[in-house]
């Protein structure tokens, strides 16, 4: 029997589940924080830092290593000024 090759977008795919819809979306919201974020931080803080979530108002970022979090609690105001305007 031949194999027939359909091939489709993934986006297309992922926005045919709402399962999956949900998560496409997430990540959507997930990337353009994570752009923001990067504009709005310190290009060495950025490098080694990832928007991990956002919820109630507070934004969750995930570093690379121990220094890099301490900078950015002690950043943490500044940044939070740049995001807001």
């Amino acid at each position: 029997m031949p194999h027939t090759t359909v091939t489709q977008p993934i986006k297309t795919l992922l926005n045919a589940n709402s399962e999956f819809k949900a998560i496409l979306q997430k990540s959507q919201i997930l990337n353009a924080l994570q752009a923001e974020f990067v504009l709005a931080a310190p290009p060495y803080l950025a490098q080694c830092s990832q928007v991990t979530g956002l919820q109630f108002g507070t934004l969750s970022i995930a570093t690379s290593n121990a220094s890099a979090a301490a900078k950015l609690k002690q950043l943490a105001p500044e940044i939070v000024n740049q995001l807001k305007n």
